[in-house]
C-alpha cells in the first residue's frame, strides 16, 4: 500500500512539475502570483498535507519570519496566501520541487559573504517595494521543531529600511497517534529520499500560527530579530501545550482564494 501511494502521489507530483514548468515558460519564468498559489495547492494536496491556521497573514506588505522545519512548510504556506520565499541557493538544484520553487518567483540567495547578504537585502526589499508578502527562515537551517535557532538579523534589514510590517509565524507538525511527524529534515537528510518518505505518508499535520505583526518603523534589525524570535520562541512552547489540534481536511483545490 505504501508503495502505490508513494507511486501515484510521485507521478502526479511529477506531472504537476511538468506543467508548471511549462507555464513558467511561458510567463517568463515566473508564474503570476494566483497561479503560483493554485499551483502549490495542487501541490500540498498531493501530498495530502492537513494544514491547520491560527491568525492570519496582514493584508499589507510585510516580512513574514518563521521557524524553519522542513520544505514541507513552503508548500503549506504557499497554499493558504500568496508569498515570494527567501531560500538558500542549492534548493533550486532540488528535483521538483527546486523547479517548482522557481516558477513561484523565490528568492534563491547565497550565503556567506558580506557582498551576498547586501543583495538578498536589497532583493526583499524590492520585492517588499512591489506589494509582496516576503516569507524568510531567519534561523539559516532547518530543526528538528523542538526548539527555535537565534533569528539571524540580516534579512530584517530590508524591514527596518521601509519600516513595514513583521508578521511572525509558527510551524508545527504535530505528532498524530503517538508518532513524532516525518516531516523535519535536517541533519544529513538528502530531498530525494526525505521526499518519498513524506509521499509515503498517507497525510501530513501542519499547523501555522500567525501572531500579531510588529512594526518595524524606526526599528534595529538586531531588536526586530530578538523581538520576532522571543514570539515565535514562546508562542511554539505555548502550542506545544496546548490540546492537540482537531482533525483537519486536506487541502483542496476547491476552497476559496
Amino acid at each position: 500500500m505504501r508503495f502505490l501511494r508513494t507511486a501515484f502521489k510521485g507521478t502526479a507530483l511529477a506531472a504537476l512539475f511538468g506543467v508548471s514548468a511549462v507555464l513558467a515558460a511561458a510567463f517568463g519564468r515566473r508564474l503570476p502570483p494566483r497561479l503560483a498559489r493554485l499551483w502549490l495547492r495542487a501541490a500540498a494536496a498531493i501530498l495530502g498535507l492537513r494544514v491547520r491556521v491560527l491568525g492570519a497573514p496582514t493584508p499589507a506588505p510585510a516580512l513574514y519570519a518563521a521557524n524553519h522545519v522542513s520544505w514541507v512548510e513552503v508548500v503549506a504556506l504557499g497554499s493558504i496566501a500568496p508569498f515570494t520565499f527567501v531560500a538558500k541557493d542549492d534548493v533550486a538544484r532540488w528535483p521538483i520541487v527546486g523547479p517548482l520553487a522557481a516558477a513561484a518567483g523565490t528568492l534563491f540567495l547565497k550565503r556567506g559573504s558580506a557582498c551576498a547578504a547586501s543583495r538578498a537585502v536589497n532583493a526583499v526589499v524590492e520585492r517588499l517595494a512591489a506589494g509582496e508578502r516576503v516569507a524568510a527562515f531567519p534561523e539559516g537551517t532547518s530543526t528538528a521543531g523542538d526548539d527555535v535557532l537565534p533569528f539571524k538579523p540580516s534579512l530584517f534589514e530590508a524591514a527596518a529600511r521601509l519600516g513595514c510590517d513583521v508578521q511572525p509565524v509558527v510551524v508545527r507538525y504535530p505528532p498524530r497517534g503517538g508518532r513524532r511527524s516525518p516531516a523535519p529534515f535536517i541533519g544529513d537528510d538528502e530531498f530525494l529520499p526525505h521526499l518519498l518518505r513524506v509521499l509515503a505518508e498517507p497525510g501530513l499535520d501542519v499547523e501555522l500560527v500567525f501572531a500579531p505583526p510588529l512594526s518595524a518603523h524606526g526599528r534595529e534589525r538586531g531588536e526586530l530579530a530578538a523581538e520576532v524570535w522571543t514570539v515565535v520562541s514562546s508562542t511554539l512552547d505555548a502550542r506545544r501545550g496546548a490540546a492537540p489540534a482537531r482533525a483537519v481536511a486536506p487541502v483542496s483545490l476547491a476552497l476559496a482564494s
